[in-house]
């Protein structure tokens, strides 16, 4: 007795699907997983560079911090000294012969200090600005200084202390209680120190 191969087919004399072997994955990717990878690839790049960037501006914020730093450290040491009559910056003594200008003082500092004449504003690459005020709104603002003098209000008043900034024409006979603020990448106000010139 002999067996009976049966192969089934459909009514239009087709194979069984059933009975067709799948079609092997070969493992390689397809048209759409080298596309995604190529975006996935582009994609961590770009968070790369955003990270390289924010790291150069925060670089830039801390070189402004430290433009301010070495000012307050300059004006701190010097504030007993230009008491003095030997006082080398004669511009910034504290006279009580001669009214002495900030004015003076600055253009004095920026010519023959060569600690603060070497300092760079980190953002435009240009000697270190000193501004009317950090602000946002001006771009020229970016990287500068703001110093302001505080001047004490007469007792009771609501506000102690009144700030302005330092002007040129502002005296620095006596002793002055200043306050020395940066402006970083945005043109938002940074504090660095208030203290005694």
């Amino acid at each position: 007795m002999t067996a009976n191969v049966h192969h089934s087919e459909t009514e239009s004399g087709q194979p069984d699907t059933a009975l067709v072997e799948p079609k092997v994955n070969s493992g390689l990717p397809n048209f759409f997983d080298i596309l995604f990878l190529i975006f996935l690839a582009g994609m961590l790049a770009m968070v790369a560079w955003v990270g390289v960037l924010s790291h150069e501006e925060g670089i830039k914020n801390e070189v402004t911090k430290q433009n301010g730093e070495a000012w307050v450290k300059w004006l701190k040491a010097n504030s007993e000294a230009r008491t003095k009559d030997d006082f080398e910056f004669e511009a910034c003594s504290a006279s009580t012969s001669e009214r002495k200008r900030w004015g003076d003082c600055f253009n004095t500092l920026q010519e023959s200090e060569k600690t603060l004449k070497a300092l760079i504003n980190p953002f435009t690459k240009e000697p270190v600005n000193f501004v009317a005020k950090c602000d946002p709104k001006d771009r020229g603002s970016v990287g500068g200084i703001y110093l302001e003098k505080l001047l004490s209000t007469p007792a009771g008043s609501a506000i102690p202390i009144v700030a302005s900034q330092l002007v040129d024409t502002d005296p620095i006979d006596t002793k002055l209680n200043l306050k020395l603020t940066v402006c970083d990448k945005g043109g938002y106000a940074i504090k660095v120190d208030e203290f005694e010139f």
